[in-house]
């Protein structure tokens, strides 16, 4: 009888990691640094793409850094507006986000890149990408100053003083640094594993999905984090990822 017991339990705890990692959803961390932006992460089924913005002279560069822009950084809309609202009109775009990560000052940032979606009126009407702004954001008391297709990224576990801010909200991010040292090379300790489940557990009773950032990025660390109910598993290698949660 012990051992069907045993036998139950481990199919049931199978079964659910199963489940979860099934549910689980792959973010392109810095796209932009990846040999094909934009074209790798979505080719290969990624959900959330992360792009970093600086606003010079009217433009959006896409950089974490200025000095990057000297360099010859592209810009936001040629990196990945065009090719997202290029598979747009072809008929062929599937549901994504796109995580902007501002990088320059809050406001004027925001404000020219308002202006620039305006000119994919339709894009932003079709609610097939999620417009997500994280990085340097506004307060939240601000986030319904904004237009209605744009969300934010929050990055606290303290509630918000008005609930109709949470409305504003796609996910929640919290740096994993913060809470553990693991490095994803082998097995996550048993204490470790009950530190980060009570973290998961507790962006969850916001019924928002969550994500770590600057986590180990390992096979080993992708599969324990799905399998932990992480909503978003941060990524700098998309491809690799999804063939490991989702193998076609």
């Amino acid at each position: 009888m012990r051992i069907l017991i045993v036998i139950a339990a481990l199919v049931c705890t199978h079964t659910l990691g199963a489940q979860a990692i099934n549910q689980v959803k792959v973010h392109s961390h810095n796209d932009y640094q990846q040999a094909h932006p934009f074209k790798e992460a979505y080719q290969s089924g990624a959900y959330s793409i992360e792009v970093d913005i600086f606003l010079k002279r009217d433009t959006l560069f896409v950089t974490h850094d200025e000095a990057d822009i000297a360099m010859g950084a592209p810009d936001l809309e040629t990196r990945y507006l065009r090719p997202i609202q290029s598979e747009f009109k072809k008929g062929t775009l599937r549901e994504i986000q796109l995580l902007i990560d501002i990088k320059s000052v809050s406001k004027p940032t925001l404000l020219r890149l308002t202006e620039i979606l305006q000119n994919y009126h339709a894009l932003i009407q079709s609610k097939k990408v999620k417009w997500v702004i994280s990085g340097n954001r506004p307060p939240p008391a601000a986030y319904v100053t904004y237009p209605d297709y744009l969300f934010f990224d929050y990055q606290s576990l303290d509630d918000l003083e008005d609930p109709k801010f949470w409305d504003r909200v796609a996910l929640i991010s919290l740096p994993f640094y913060n809470y553990s040292k693991w490095d994803g090379k082998s097995e996550l300790p048993a204490t470790e594993r009950q530190k980060i489940s009570k973290i998961i557990k507790k962006a969850h009773e916001f019924k928002k999905p969550f994500r770590f950032w600057a986590t180990p990025d390992t096979i080993i660390a992708w599969e324990t984090f799905a399998q932990m109910g992480l909503d978003f598993i941060n990524t700098d290698q998309p491809s690799a990822c999804m063939m490991t949660l989702h193998p076609k």
